[in-house]
């Protein structure tokens, strides 16, 4: 298995930091979706992961149910707000 670099070794680390602080402040599914838990365990990049991975204001806090559903369903989740365009 390769190693992370450096660099992506500090992003990493810079996200999980940022990350418990933001599933802290918002403990609360915000997609709430048909058979969502309620409690936020994820976050999920609205934008993905690359240049917008320690983005906030493109995370939403959710849980693993409504998570899978949003990955599985990229058109809906879109056009419900989850999920926007990377360009």
């Amino acid at each position: 298995m390769r190693q992370k670099s450096k660099k992506m070794q500090r992003i990493d680390a810079e996200y999980s930091k940022r990350r418990g602080v933001f599933l802290t402040d918002y403990p609360m599914c915000q997609a709430a979706l048909p058979g969502c838990t309620g409690r936020s365990t994820d976050v999920h990049h609205k934008k993905g992961r690359g240049k917008y991975h320690n983005d906030v204001s493109t995370w939403l806090s959710v849980c693993r149910t409504c998570h899978n559903w949003i990955e599985l369903n990229p058109i809906e989740a879109k056009e419900l707000g989850f999920s926007i365009k990377r360009v």
